[in-house]
């Protein structure tokens, strides 16, 4: 059964249904199972998958079938075409279709070719890359960076390579996947601080160093967590792991390069650029392309991540078009254009904010940074608008579980630079009429079960 809504379709139906399941159950129920074989044992999550992708309740592994630009053509697995303002695309200084960056690309394909000789371990650097490792020191005031093949193997690699069994690690409750992972993976203890509370993380180390002073204690944060558009006293958490011995690891994925008068990130918002001991990052937000690096003062830790950091040994090199492209896109990201771009992609998202804000929606955090967090709450009104906006011409991704609470989804909004004024008010528009809209289903559905 559906509810007709602006000549879109709405599921509705009752409880116990399948329709119902679709929109409210829960993802994490999947995430343990058991059985012997492991090619059916997944049949059950499959066709909870295939009911949310019937009911228009899918939000996931859409395609792009037109170039990363503000304006764009996305394909959902079943076949819906969303084309109109792209606030689901990580290119915040719009660098992906840059000449320069494109000129660079394309330079190295008829160079070096398309692939690495190996991990960088095994003959996988080139000339591009080693400039790229010089540069990002420059930018971040470090002495010593290694490149990752990704982000995620940044973060990773980094924590499983330099943390061991005796060692402790103190992560943000809200840190990435990749660091949560890497942390697991190291065999260290492992403990989870309030988010954003310094005052926690010195209760943390007090704690620890009361009764081991021998062994390593690594903090872990973010530049700025993009669930939530907020950014941790980075400077006050610097003092704090000085005053332990303990020393300080700063992802800056969604940060660096797009923010700071520079393009040094929150690192040099807060003054701290040169200092942390530990800076691991993306290219995949800022920088046109994927990848991933750590900058350290460090020598010895920089060569015992490139020994033994799994990417680094067992993985191939980034190739020498995404490095080329990187090293283009660092050199805008620090000349005036990068700063005027800064500027632009900061007016987008403070329009979206404030227009947003004007329309009753919670929009979350205290930053303006180029991702923009619309919180919806429950999360089967999170999955209609999801499939309302996609029909009404809005690409922007839903957040739900495992990413956050199943209290807590949400909308990311993704500013570009180049984001016109009319790309803003549009996504504002469809935005706010499709939450209403989800919201009134929702009340109704409640109503009549």
């Amino acid at each position: 059964m559906t509810t007709t809504v602006p000549g879109i379709p709405v599921p509705t139906g009752t409880p116990g249904d399948r329709s119902t399941d679709a929109r409210e159950k829960d993802i994490m129920r999947f995430r343990t199972v058991s059985g012997p074989d492991l090619t059916t044992r997944n049949d059950a999550y499959l066709a909870w998958q295939r009911d949310r992708e019937q009911a228009d309740l899918w939000p996931y592994f859409r395609r792009y079938d037109t170039a990363l630009t503000p304006r764009a053509t996305s394909v959902s697995d079943t076949g819906v075409v969303t084309h109109g303002p792209n606030f689901g695309g990580q290119d915040y200084l719009s660098l992906t279709g840059h000449p320069a960056v494109l000129d660079a690309a394309h330079q190295a394909l008829r160079d070096y070719g398309p692939i690495t000789a190996g991990s960088p371990a095994l003959g996988g650097a080139n000339p591009i890359s080693k400039a790229l490792e010089a540069g990002l020191a420059e930018a971040l005031h470090s002495d010593h960076v290694a490149l990752f093949p990704t982000g995620w193997a940044s973060g990773f690699g980094t924590i499983r390579a330099l943390m061991h069994r005796r060692d402790h690690i103190l992560l943000d409750k809200l840190s990435h996947d990749s660091l949560r992972q890497g942390a697991a993976a190291s065999g260290a203890t492992v403990e989870f601080f309030r988010h954003l509370d310094n005052d926690a993380v010195r209760r943390h180390l007090a704690g620890i160093r009361a009764t081991d002073t021998k062994n390593a204690v690594l903090v872990v944060t973010e530049g700025v967590f993009s669930m939530d558009s907020d950014t941790p006293q980075l400077a006050e958490l610097l003092g704090i792991c000085r005053e332990y011995g303990a020393q300080l690891m700063v992802d800056v994925a969604h940060d660096f390069g797009a923010m700071g008068e520079h393009g040094g990130g929150q690192l040099e918002v807060h003054g701290i650029l040169g200092q942390v001991d530990f800076v691991v990052g993306a290219f995949s937000k800022t920088f046109a392309t994927t990848g991933g690096f750590l900058a350290t003062p460090s020598a010895s830790a920089r060569e015992y991540v490139r020994m033994f950091g799994g990417p680094q040994t067992f993985s191939s090199a980034i190739t020498p078009v995404q490095t080329a492209a990187a090293l283009a896109a660092l050199g805008i990201v620090t000349s005036p254009e990068g700063a005027r771009r800064r500027k632009s992609v900061a007016a987008v998202a403070t329009r979206l904010r404030e227009g947003l804000t004007a329309r009753g929606l919670e929009v979350m955090g205290d930053v303006v940074c180029p991702v923009v967090p619309v919180l919806i709450g429950d999360t089967p009104t999170g999955r209609i608008a999801s499939g309302l906006i996609a029909r009404a011409g809005l690409i922007a991704h839903l957040v739900e579980q495992p990413a956050v609470a199943s209290d807590a989804a949400r909308f990311r909004m993704q500013a570009m630079a180049d984001h016109s004024t009319e790309d803003v008010d549009a996504a504002i528009d469809i935005l706010d009429s499709c939450i209403r809209t989800a919201r009134q289903d929702m009340t109704h559905i409640i109503g009549r079960s």
